[in-house]
């Protein structure tokens, strides 16, 4: 845990809690039609995170450039789901590739809903033209896009992940995704599609949010793995060089109390540091779209697969509705006010009063305990987190859940927060 001096970093009130946190609201976008992605993202190469959004109802990606957050359109899909940035092109700045024509999912897919394309950088923007668009695959029902090197160091892959089977018309709710990775090519230019394999058609049911990052979770694994949510619960998924294959370490089981209506597992999970251990805890959301927010934590380690893990339910948010889904849909974690550990941000797309950001500080990690504040009351469907405003402490942003078919939220919304308490973060 935390060293008396790196506590007390704040005065602690009366009753021995902390002061709240404060983030000062700024609305980018005050009533909007749409709503459920967003990214932080620096587009035009200045290095500042401007942000990226989309929704499922206009179909429209923007971009806010940050500082003024001047919006432009950069495209137009039918059902844009998510988004991921790199150099594509090779031109050092950072392209897009989003998956698309989401259809009726996640429980109605036609046997052509789920394509992927890639959107070129064009790097002049004044004109507000639409950027180029170009191909990349069909994978029904894609649901997350990540970029990274997963199996080699040399060049970009892209790996797809369907929230659901891939069988049409219902039929593949409960069936196990087809994980499929895109080599980069070297002429992204050319009109035609991706190369792309099948790497795992067996293992995952029901994959709701994909974490990318090195996690060195064995000794000499420096490529980039995923942390997967989903009806199995929390499960790190890596390529072993070694043995030229990928495997899957299960971490946790998430919540069983919904199993009997086909929802289980985990919706989303983060991995959170405490001191020097960057595994101290991870922070979920159970089960798919659901309403507990959990606490997974473990003996002090230093990867992943340190066991065995404990798993404390923090806070409940409402019930579930009749198409058996709750408030929560988003989690991240970052250092926000500055004392060397992480904090983690809580977004429930609602409705009131199980709306908005909640924001959580461990307090005694052994025990599960947390202090908890509401420090935004709009809907939240995502959130990114960076520093916006470059005083060196974490801001953070949200685009509302406004998706026909799923949740409208009431006045859909895109804000930016920006931190006003926490101790600047060293360089």
């Amino acid at each position: 845990m935390n060293t008396p001096e790196n506590r007390n970093i704040y005065t602690y009130l009366n009753d021995g809690s902390l002061p709240p946190p404060f983030f000062e609201k700024v609305a980018l976008e005050e009533r909007s039609n749409d709503g459920y992605w967003i990214s932080a993202v620096d587009v035009n190469g200045d290095g500042k995170l401007d942000l990226v959004t989309s929704g499922l109802a206009e179909g429209k990606i923007f971009w806010y450039e940050n500082t003024t957050w001047k919006k432009r359109l950069i495209a137009e899909f039918s059902g844009p789901v998510a988004i991921d940035a790199g150099n594509l092109a090779g031109r050092g700045l950072n392209d897009l590739v989003i998956c698309h024509d989401f259809g009726g999912c996640v429980f109605n897919c036609g046997p052509n809903d789920g394509k992927i394309s890639w959107l070129e950088n064009p790097g002049t923007y004044e004109d507000d033209k639409p950027w180029p668009v170009r191909p990349v695959g069909d994978l029904i029902a894609t649901h997350r896009l990540k970029l990274g090197h997963f199996t080699q160091s040399e060049s970009l892959e892209l790996l797809a992940i369907p929230v659901v089977g891939c069988q049409p018309f219902g039929q593949g709710v409960l069936k196990p995704i087809t994980l499929t990775l895109y080599d980069v090519p070297k002429d992204v230019f050319a009109s035609q599609p991706w190369s792309g394999r099948t790497i795992d058609d067996q293992s995952f049911v029901l994959v709701h949010d994909v974490l990318r990052d090195k996690f060195l979770g064995h000794e000499g694994q420096q490529l980039d793995s995923l942390i997967l949510s989903s009806s199995e619960g929390v499960s790190w998924y890596y390529y072993d060089a070694a043995s030229d294959a990928w495997k899957t370490h299960h971490i946790a089981d998430g919540d069983q109390t919904y199993a009997s209506i086909g929802f289980k597992g985990c919706s989303n999970a983060v991995p959170g540091r405490i001191g020097d251990d960057p595994y101290a805890f991870i922070a979920t959301i159970d089960p798919f779209h659901g309403n507990m927010v959990a606490l997974l934590h473990r003996q002090k380690g230093k990867t992943l697969t340190d066991e065995p893990w404990k798993r404390t339910v923090l806070d409940t948010f409402g019930e579930f509705n009749p198409k058996h889904q709750s408030t929560g849909h988003h989690i991240v974690v970052g250092d926000f006010d500055g004392d060397g550990d992480d904090e983690f941000l809580v977004g429930l797309r609602g409705p009131m009063p199980h709306q908005g950001v909640f924001y959580y500080k461990v307090i005694d990690l052994e025990h599960g305990l947390v202090e908890r504040w509401r420090v935004s009351t709009v809907s939240a469907s995502l959130i990114a987190v960076g520093d916006f405003d470059g005083d060196g402490r974490l801001d953070f942003a949200t685009t509302s859940y406004y998706t026909p078919g799923f949740f409208l939220c009431d006045l859909p919304q895109v804000n930016v927060f920006y931190n006003r308490f926490g101790r600047p973060l060293p360089h």
